[in-house]
């Protein structure tokens, strides 16, 4: 058994739980946490200390939640390490009450269905664990990334993919969530319709 986020936290991120977690297996995106479902010890801890009741043990979740276990895998692998409390989202308290906030996440978790499409489709990134980024025929270094050469690359984000169409980040490895993260959260602020994420092994 292992405990998994669920859509409450979205557009919330209240971290109430980040606090008492004793293994820090929260993991955080631009939306909400989730829970690394191989570092979770099923304590049990971080369950009554949500003000929004997100968190349940993956046997108890509702039927209409049981996708999260997968999205909570998923975006472990994705999303950067959170191990301390923080002020949640500024709208939070305007959404904790509201229901089917899925579609604010406006992330897809990519699926064997969804493989082939992604490696025809040129709107894609590549962020391999080297420290390289990909976009279509465009190679950055992320360590050669100066402040100037941040703003060509977010045009180059912005002129080399189409916003009506699925974007796939492709992500190997762990060692570059924070760009994972500011990829994701630019494209969002840059209203693209549909960003997914897939990571590589």
């Amino acid at each position: 058994m292992t405990y998994v986020v669920t859509e409450s936290c979205i557009k919330c991120k209240y971290t109430d739980c980040v606090e008492v977690c004793p293994v820090d297996c929260f993991y955080e995106g631009p939306e909400f946490l989730v829970i690394h479902p191989d570092e979770c010890i099923d304590c049990g801890l971080c369950e009554p200390e949500c003000p929004i009741d997100a968190i349940y043990a993956d046997d108890e979740l509702p039927n209409n939640q049981i996708e999260f276990i997968e999205i909570n895998a998923k975006l472990a692998d994705v999303y950067e390490n959170i191990t301390e409390a923080k002020e949640p989202l500024p709208d939070a308290d305007n959404f904790k009450d509201i229901e089917g906030k899925k579609k604010f996440l406006n992330i897809g978790i990519s699926n064997e269905d969804a493989d082939e499409y992604i490696k025809e489709n040129l709107n894609t990134i590549l962020l391999y664990d080297n420290g390289e980024i990909v976009i279509n025929n465009s190679r950055f270094k992320i360590d050669e990334l100066s402040r100037t050469d941040n703003i060509i690359f977010e045009n180059t984000l912005l002129n080399n993919l189409n916003k009506e169409d699925l974007v796939c980040l492709n992500v190997e490895g762990k060692a570059y969530h924070e760009w994972a993260m500011k990829i994701m959260e630019f494209l969002q602020k840059n209203e693209f319709i549909d960003v997914q994420i897939k990571t590589l092994k």
